[in-house]
């Protein structure tokens, strides 16, 4: 009689039914693969998720730093214009104003921080804008405000990208002018049935026909993203007066468009209004506007309570006299008492 040794190797064990062999071991490796799997899903819903959240924070920084900007550069101007008493405070407070209002805090639930500089017409640094009685330094024709927002994480947060940093910037001058240069005239078409007097507040746009608000296009291109760019950042051709302008159809009430106008609204700027005389025809697509010359404004409000922006509201300060727009050029700071004179956003 012989004795056998126990098997206890995998060779020597039978075989499973099938002919397979027994999977013992096999698990632990699915469960590596469904690890793998499962955090590559979290990494690519987090960069839709927090990439997303991060690109909104962003626009919500330019917005600020364009309004901020704005704001700044108004302190500026009025320097120069009617109040050489200002400080580089009240640039700072007309900065953090803006700031505030549109929730831009060191402590709110998305940290936010800012610094803002002096600049000149060439956009060279001058120096810091700051809460003190200093005073605004010589040359300066504008600011430059720097936005920092760090907006959480949800699923990054995972795997340790607990928070992103998304930084924007803006930049403002103001400059006078001898002539309206290009890039000096907001899109608005505006035909006053009586000539408008000094000081007194008037609806610029009510709709010249079905499906045309009074809005202009520079190039004859229809898109709510366009407008709001040359809203935002004045980008008009030459043009000698009378000429014919195309309208931009509908009375376009994207969140862009408002914030373009909201920042002109803040500034309390002058801005040149193309007025015109006659339209050929008066809606739709093909609608064309007779252009005789420019008025200077203050925007004051606009009425976007609906699906569509309806009126936009301004203080009239004076006809301009221009018979043209792109001979003139950005130079020295404005002078005491200039009646228009150029503020915008450059950058």
């Amino acid at each position: 009689m012989s004795l056998r040794t126990p098997c206890t190797t995998a060779s020597c064990r039978p075989a499973s039914p099938g002919g397979r062999t027994d999977p013992q071991g096999q698990g632990g490796q699915i469960l590596v693969v469904f690890a793998g799997g499962l955090i590559t899903l979290i990494l690519m819903v987090g960069l839709v998720i927090d990439a997303g959240n991060a690109f909104l924070n962003r626009r919500d920084g330019q917005n600020a730093a364009d309004l901020a900007a704005m704001a700044g550069t108004k302190i500026v101007a009025d320097y120069y214009v009617k109040a050489p008493g200002l400080t580089s405070a009240d640039v700072y407070d007309a900065i953090s104003a803006r700031m505030s209002a549109n929730n831009c805090s060191a402590s709110g639930g998305t940290p936010c921080t800012w610094t803002a500089s002096f600049i000149d017409r060439n956009e060279a640094v001058l120096g810091p804008v700051v809460a003190s009685a200093s005073g605004i330094p010589y040359n300066a024709q504008g600011v430059i405000v720097h936005v920092s927002r760090q907006p959480r994480t949800y699923f990054l947060g995972l795997v340790g990208q607990t928070n992103w940093t998304v930084a924007t910037d803006a930049t403002a001058l103001t400059a006078r002018t001898t002539a309206a240069p290009p890039g000096g005239l907001l899109p608005i078409g505006t035909n006053p049935p009586q000539p408008y007097q000094t000081n007194r507040e008037y609806t610029l746009t009510d709709g010249y026909g079905p499906g045309q608000f009074g809005w202009l296009s520079w190039t004859g291109a229809n898109a709510t993203g366009i407008l709001a760019r040359s809203i935002c950042y004045p980008d008009n051709p030459a043009m000698t007066f009378p000429v014919w302008i195309p309208g931009e159809p509908g009375a376009h009430n994207g969140s862009d468009v408002r914030a373009c106008l909201d920042g002109w609204i803040a500034s309390g700027a002058t801005v040149l209004i193309p007025v015109f005389d006659a339209c050929q025809p008066c809606n739709g697509n093909n609608a064309k506007y007779n252009v005789t010359g420019l008025a200077a404004f203050v925007l004051t409000g606009y009425d976007g309570s609906g699906p569509a922006i309806t009126t936009v509201r301004g203080r009239f300060v004076q006809y301009s006299g221009l018979t043209s727009v792109g001979a003139g050029s950005l130079s020295g700071p404005p002078a005491a008492g200039d009646p228009t004179f150029f503020l915008g956003l450059v950058r």
